[in-house]
């Protein structure tokens, strides 16, 4: 019997600069999405070495990783690639595209709404998290890239909002109230506490990017990565990781680790469980990182 045709599938781009907290929001979503539907994570990674494609799937979520890069360069290529092979394995019943911080809004939209998807995808809301503790940093508000993803999203939440005082939390509601048309939505969370329902607000194409043809890295240029694939037989403690992820400075530390106390995501600087034993991962961004010095640091921190 014939496959039947994929149609109007609906689908969410969850964007923000990195460390914002986009992973963590996406696993909440799923963790709340109906037991009777296959919802499927497209994620372009910013470091060399998987790690949210592997959460996502130690999650049991079909994901594909387009690892390295901005998925929206080659006209679209990588995108258009990653999402036919992922509707094709999964045949999800929903599809949440986390794209990096590098890659441009713009790009993204004007892929998923061509001819190739016109009648494959329903674009529905997309979502911008922002981190209020930015909104007064000039190397943010300044970067073209940080201001088209505000631009373009139908909805608008402050994340992290538990780190951020009363002045930034005000700067962010204005900011949001003067956006042009106004958004669907506007919200403050922690932790990534989004609703699903938010997913099903419409996409209003009237929102325009101001600088449609801008690309660029991060607002910080000095960040970079370092990654590892340690081997799987370390055994780490998790005492002295929660330390050493409290006393780190970093811009983002994401793994999954295997610890005496059985395997561990980390993510948001956090330890959750996880199950089946993993294959030990993590990757760090920062600025101007010592790699060598952070993989003996790392080391040191077997059980």
């Amino acid at each position: 019997m014939p496959t039947a045709r994929l149609r109007d599938i609906p689908t969410n781009l969850i964007m923000g600069f990195l460390g914002v907290g986009k992973t963590t929001a996406i696993l909440n979503l799923i963790e709340q999405k109906p037991s009777n539907e296959t919802w499927a994570v497209l994620v372009n990674e910013f470091g060399k070495v998987g790690i949210d494609g592997v959460i996502y799937q130690a999650h049991g979520v079909a994901v594909k990783e387009i690892p390295g890069g901005c998925m929206c360069c080659a006209a679209g290529a990588p995108l258009q690639v990653g999402v036919n092979q992922l509707l094709k394995a999964a045949r999800p019943d929903r599809l949440l595209i986390e794209p990096t911080g590098i890659g441009h809004p713009h790009r993204v939209l004007d892929t998923l709404q061509g001819d190739s998807f016109r009648t494959v995808l329903d674009l529905r809301a997309s979502i911008c998290l922002v981190d209020p503790r930015n909104i007064a940093d000039q190397r943010y508000t300044s970067n073209e890239n940080f201001t088209d993803q505000i631009a373009v999203a139908d909805i608008l939440i402050a994340n992290k909002t538990d780190l951020a005082d009363a002045r930034e939390l005000a700067l962010f509601e204005q900011m949001a109230n003067a956006a042009t048309p106004p958004k669907s939505l506007v919200a403050q969370t922690r932790h990534g506490q989004l609703q699903t329902r938010w997913l099903d607000l419409p996409h209003n194409p009237a929102r325009k990017a101001q600088h449609p043809q801008f690309h660029r890295h991060e607002p910080d240029s000095d960040l970079q990565s370092c990654g590892w694939i340690l081997p799987r037989d370390w055994i780490f403690s998790r005492e002295k990781l929660n330390h050493w992820l409290a006393n780190t400075p970093a811009q983002r530390i994401k793994g999954l680790l295997n610890t005496e106390h059985g395997p561990m995501i980390v993510n948001d600087r956090q330890l959750t469980p996880v199950t089946p034993p993993v294959e030990n991962r993590l990757e760090i961004l920062t600025r101007h990182p010592d790699c060598a010095e952070l993989k003996k640091q790392i080391e040191s921190l077997k059980a």
